[in-house]
């Protein structure tokens, strides 16, 4: 009931404010239905851990010699087209609405993949950025699922607890020394607790590998990642498949 009251307070202000498509600028809707055809989702097989699209079941070459610490990482669709459209204007644009929008696709594919959650969680943004932007893009993701699944939604579990810069243009390593030691977790928040935290983008997942850590090493027992979007990463990895290695961007 919630979160049909949460869709009707949007379309009550796109009476109010016609929107245009994020995907491709069609006026009168927030997303159109050809930039829904053309979204290109993510499908079986992918790796295990990270959710890293490859050529047969089980674990990429990344996971099997530095698993992660989040249990499972999985996004809904490829970074690019009208996805990646979408993505920029709730990012760049203040194109809050977007937000609405890629929520309930997430709500959709987070209920197939079965998990058992106890609270949601946004990655953080730091305060400088948030300031400037007005707003975290990744809690307009996350809260809108938490109340369309019924799940406690508490963004101050997780803090970023210093300023981090653009990973955009980082090789893996430096993504991983840019955000290392950026997060903190509330123990008496999430202590004994599944936890699923949220963002628009995954590339490397250093930043989501640093949310987990913290959110673990706060006592909570499991992390999993949900994000709308999967970006290519420049890097070349080895990704082993059964006895078998080939290489893939990851």
């Amino acid at each position: 009931m919630r979160y049909r009251l949460y869709q009707l307070g949007w379309t009550a202000l796109d009476w109010l404010f016609p929107p245009q498509c994020g995907g491709c600028g069609t006026p009168g809707t927030r997303w159109c239905s050809n930039c829904q055809q053309e979204v290109q989702k993510i499908s079986p097989p992918v790796c295990k851990k990270c959710g890293q699209k490859i050529e047969r079941e089980g674990l990429c070459g990344r996971c099997l010699s530095d698993p992660p610490s989040f249990t499972a990482l999985r996004s809904w669709a490829h970074y690019e087209g009208p996805v990646r459209n979408a993505i920029h204007q709730l990012k760049y644009k203040r194109d809050v609405g977007m937000g609405e929008v890629l929520a309930g696709e997430l709500v959709e594919y987070y209920q197939a993949l079965g998990w058992t959650v106890d609270l949601v969680l946004p990655v953080p943004l730091g305060a400088t950025r948030e300031s400037e932007r007005g707003y975290n893009q990744a809690a307009l993701l996350a809260k809108p699922l938490a109340i369309a699944t019924g799940l406690p939604y508490n963004p101050q579990a997780l803090s970023r607890i210093r300023e981090t810069k653009s990973q955009v243009e980082l090789s893996f390593v430096e993504r991983q020394v840019n955000v290392a030691g950026a997060f903190q977790a509330r123990p008496d928040l999430v202590s004994g607790k599944r936890i699923l935290i949220v963002d628009d983008v995954a590339t490397s997942g250093s930043t989501l590998r640093e949310c987990a850590g913290a959110l673990l090493q706060s006592k909570a027992v499991a992390v999993y990642a949900l994000t709308v979007a999967r970006s290519k990463f420049s890097s070349a990895s080895p990704v082993r498949l059964d006895s078998q290695i080939s290489y893939m961007e990851v």
